[in-house]
């Protein structure tokens, strides 16, 4: 049992390496311009190890948003927002963390692998972070501070923060993307709210 534990902790340690050395690879390169051996290269692993952990190099991107939205459900645990509004903001913040950590050019390369990918993985209205953001509309709408379909303004938060995010990687970084999104976000719930 204990051999069985030391190997899943082992795999999992393999799989993160290597995920964290595609990051690490993806922002100082185009994705395009990343090799799979690289990757491994660089995580001092085996191309059999990588092909163990991700089928392909898209997958390693795909985990991205995965881990994202398992990071945002366990600090979500801790947030004690006091408003279903501070409880979007919150949210949104989140996903502009997570962006800025990546910087600009990582962040480009999500954008990338989404604009080409079958998953669109970023659209998947059964995320943990569309859910979430969707109750707390819902929650707005059902208290009148904000009015019309909860799922329209949920998708329209979504547009704007990306079009800033995206915005944003095509100015390299070059301002404030929390201020910039956040003011993005006051008109989108400004213009919902009767």
């Amino acid at each position: 049992m204990d051999q069985e534990n030391s190997r899943q902790k082992q795999a999992a340690a393999t799989r993160k390496k290597i995920f964290l050395c595609a990051q690490k690879l993806f922002t100082q390169n185009s994705y395009e311009n990343v090799k799979i051996l690289d990757i491994c290269k660089l995580a001092g692993v085996s191309t059999g190890a990588f092909y163990h952990h991700f089928p392909t190099k898209e997958s390693v991107l795909n985990e991205g948003y995965r881990q994202f939205d398992q990071s945002l459900e366990r600090k979500w645990a801790s947030f004690t927002p006091q408003s279903p509004r501070e409880a979007i903001i919150l949210l949104i913040r989140c996903q502009f963390d997570s962006i800025h950590a990546r910087g600009a050019k990582g962040a480009a390369q999500y954008f990338k692998n989404q604009l080409t990918n079958e998953e669109a993985y970023i659209l998947n209205k059964n995320r943990f972070f569309y859910q979430t953001l969707l109750a707390k509309v819902e929650a707005e709408v059902s208290n009148g501070s904000l009015q019309g379909s909860a799922a329209t303004i949920a998708d329209d938060i979504l547009r704007a923060s990306r079009g800033v995010i995206y915005d944003w990687c095509l100015h390299h970084g070059n301002y404030d993307l929390h201020l910039e999104g956040e003011k993005f976000l006051s008109m989108v719930l400004q213009y919902y709210t009767p």
